[in-house]
C-alpha cells in the first residue's frame, strides 16, 4: 500500500469518528423536518465540481474517484429540557471521493442536514495531518465544526496489532483518540472478496462539549476504500441550557464501483 493511501486508511480511519462528538444545544423549533440525500444529489454535485473529467483515482493506491453506495442503519438524537428529536438514517447514505488540495477528500452524507467531510494528508517522519469539517441541523439551527488532527501514518501503523494516538482539536474542543489495528480478513462485496483491514478507535472530547465516540472500520488493504462501519457517539453540552447528542450507525458498500 502507497504513502498515500496508509494516510487515509490509518489516520482518517482513527479521526473521522470524533467530528461527530462536536455538538450544540439546538433550541427547540416550531419543525425539525430532516431531508434525505439521495444518490443522484452527490452525483450531480459531484460532476458540479468537475470530478467526472478529472483522473479517476489512476494510482493503484488510489480510490478510484466517484460517488459509493452504503446501505445504511442507525440514527441521530438531541433531547434537552423541553425538546427532543430523532433523525432516521434508514436506507442508503452515499461517500464521494474527490481531488483534495493534498489528498483525497472523503464525503459522507447521510442527510441534507447531516454530513462529514474529511481530507487526509501526507507529512514528515511518518506522520499525517486530517482536516474534518462535519454539519449537523436540528430544528431549523445549522451547526457547522473544523477540526485539524495529527496521528501517525507510517508503515508500522498498518500493522495488525499496532496501537497508536492521535489528537484533534477546533476552537473549543479537543479530542484524543485510541486506535488499534486488530487484525485482517476477506470481506465481500457484490460477490467480489477484497482483502480488509480493520481498526477500532475510542474517542474523547473535552471542552465546550464533552462525549465518547466509538468507530470500528474496515477497509481495502490496496487503496483504503471503506468497506464496512460501525459508529457509536454520545455527547452534552451545557450551552443554551444544555442538552445530549447521541448518534449510532452502521455502513456496509453495496458496490465497488463508483457513480460519476
Amino acid at each position: 500500500m502507497g504513502p498515500r493511501r496508509k494516510v487515509a486508511l490509518l489516520v482518517i480511519a482513527c479521526l473521522t469518528a470524533v467530528a461527530a462528538v462536536a455538538v450544540v444545544a439546538w433550541l427547540s423549533r416550531p419543525s425539525d423536518e430532516p431531508r434525505k440525500a439521495t444518490v443522484n444529489d452527490a452525483v450531480r454535485s459531484f460532476r458540479a465540481e468537475g470530478g467526472s473529467e478529472k483522473r479517476r483515482g489512476g494510482r493503484v493506491d488510489e480510490v478510484p474517484l466517484g460517488v459509493y453506495r452504503y446501505a445504511t442503519s442507525g440514527s441521530e438524537s438531541v433531547k434537552g429540557a423541553g425538546f427532543g428529536t430523532t433523525h432516521d438514517y434508514g436506507g442508503v447514505s452515499t461517500i464521494t471521493i474527490s481531488s483534495g488540495r493534498c489528498g483525497q477528500r472523503e464525503r459522507w452524507q447521510v442527510l441534507v442536514e447531516r454530513w462529514t467531510e474529511s481530507e487526509a494528508c501526507a507529512g514528515q517522519h511518518g506522520s499525517g495531518s486530517v482536516r474534518l469539517i462535519q454539519l449537523h441541523e436540528f430544528f431549523g439551527e445549522e451547526k457547522r465544526d473544523s477540526f485539524l488532527c495529527h496521528g501517525p501514518a507510517g508503515r508500522e501503523a498498518s500493522q495488525p496489532g499496532a496501537r497508536y494516538s492521535s489528537a484533534c482539536g477546533s476552537s473549543g474542543s479537543s479530542i484524543s483518540t485510541t486506535t488499534n489495528v486488530f487484525g485482517s480478513r476477506k470481506l465481500s462485496v457484490g460477490g467480489q472478496e477484497y482483502e480488509a483491514v480493520g481498526t477500532v478507535s475510542r474517542s474523547v472530547l473535552k471542552g465546550d462539549t464533552s462525549g465518547t465516540s466509538s468507530r470500528e472500520e474496515w477497509r481495502r488493504r490496496s487503496d483504503g476504500l471503506l468497506l464496512s462501519r460501525w459508529s457509536q457517539t454520545e455527547a452534552d453540552t451545557s450551552g443554551g441550557g444544555g442538552s445530549h447528542y447521541s448518534e449510532r450507525y452502521t455502513l456496509r458498500l453495496l458496490s465497488t464501483t463508483p457513480r460519476r
